[in-house]
This record gives C-alpha cells, structure tokens and sequence, in this order.
C-alpha cells in the first residue's frame, strides 16, 4: 500500500511543498511521543519462520541512518505507482512522520510510515498512513497483520480517532488486509497516483464509541 501523494504531488497547486507543511506543522507531537515511550522498541509476538521454529517479531522507530532501507523496500513495492522511493525517505528525513521499522530476529522485513496527527483542534483528531511495506519474500506472511496492529496501537496511544490511507483500486491484497483490520472505503480518487492510477480511500474510526 502506498499513500499519500497524488498524481499533482510533485509539480501540481497541491505540491509537495504544501503536503510537507502541513505535515511539519503537526511535529509537535514528536515530543509527547519520546515523553510517553510511544515508539518504544516492542516484542510483538512469536512468528513461525521457514528456518527457525520460531523467530521474534519486533518494531521500533527507524533510525536515520536506515533510510537507504526504507529507499530500497520503496522501490521494491511501490515502483508502479511513482518516484515513492524518493518522497518516502525525504518525508523521514525531514522528521515530519512516525516511521517505524519490522523486524524478524535481526532482519528488518518491512516498514509503515503515517503522519503525525493532525492539531488538537481537528476534529476527529485523525493522521493518514502513508505507507505499510513488506519485503517481497515475506508477503502472504501475516506480516502486514503485524505491522499494521501495532500502527493502530501506536496511534491509538497518540490519542487519535481516525485513520486514513489511500490504496490502489487495483490492489486487492492490500484492500483484503486493510478490510481485515476494519478499514472501510469512502471514495475513488481518479488519477491519484503520478503514474495514473485510481486510488480507493479507506478510513477506520478509532474511537472507543465505534467500538
């Protein structure tokens, strides 16, 4: 899944620019965040791998000299959709999202990259996952699950209501897993994507009167 920047991101009146604004203008949470342990480095579960009966599932934020990591898998999963192996890791470094880095044992197999939320005074208080990758080979793995479960604890700790993302209308498996979690879809944005391709809009109410 890949979210965040339309067809109009780069060079159109909604540029990256303007996206990257609005994304700096919500960082103060980065400090609530470190205050709280939010972010924490996690042991998540016992997952079963083709080498070991058993390896460790973790996260934690990623670091900044990991964003060749977070180049890479972009370029690997979302290279049909856009230059999103450039925009990701410049939205990282510029410390305008929460990133948060999986991994198995010692080896990272994937990432989920969403915006800090939006200022108190919105309302819902809502952020947009902007992205959720995984290492090819560990597709179909149950992998997104993980990623995924702990995004939504992540955020539900940030004292958010509602999350957003945008998914390829074509994209199946990532609407399966994103139906999965409780997401449901809201609209068809048409030519969403730089290279053309319509985007679904899914959201999930967070809040404890949805549950």
């Amino acid at each position: 899944m890949i979210s965040g920047m339309s067809k109009h991101g780069r060079f159109g009146k909604y540029g990256e620019k303007k996206r990257i604004e609005r994304l700096r203008q919500s960082r103060k949470v980065q400090g609530r965040m470190q205050r709280n342990g939010i972010g924490s480095p996690r042991k998540i579960s016992q997952h079963k791998d083709k080498t070991s009966s058993k390896t460790q599932f973790t996260t934690r934020p990623a670091r900044p000299s990991e964003v060749t990591y977070i180049h890479n898998l972009s370029k690997k999963v979302f290279q049909q959709y856009g230059p999103y192996e450039i925009m990701l890791p410049r939205w990282f470094e510029a410390v305008i999202t929460v990133t948060v880095l999986a991994f198995l044992g010692k080896k990272p197999v994937g990432f989920a990259m969403f915006s800090h939320p939006l200022k108190k005074w919105v309302f819902p208080r809502a952020c947009e996952l902007l992205a959720i990758a995984v290492e090819p080979e560990r597709q179909g793995q149950g992998m997104g699950d993980l990623i995924l479960s702990e995004i939504e604890r992540m955020a539900e700790d940030l004292g958010i209501e509602k999350i957003f993302l945008h998914t390829g209308v074509e994209n199946m498996p990532g609407q399966k897993l994103f139906t999965k979690h409780g997401f449901v879809p809201t609209q068809i944005k048409m030519n969403f994507y730089p290279e053309g391709q319509d985007a679904l809009m899914m959201a999930k109410d967070l809040s404890p009167e949805s549950a």
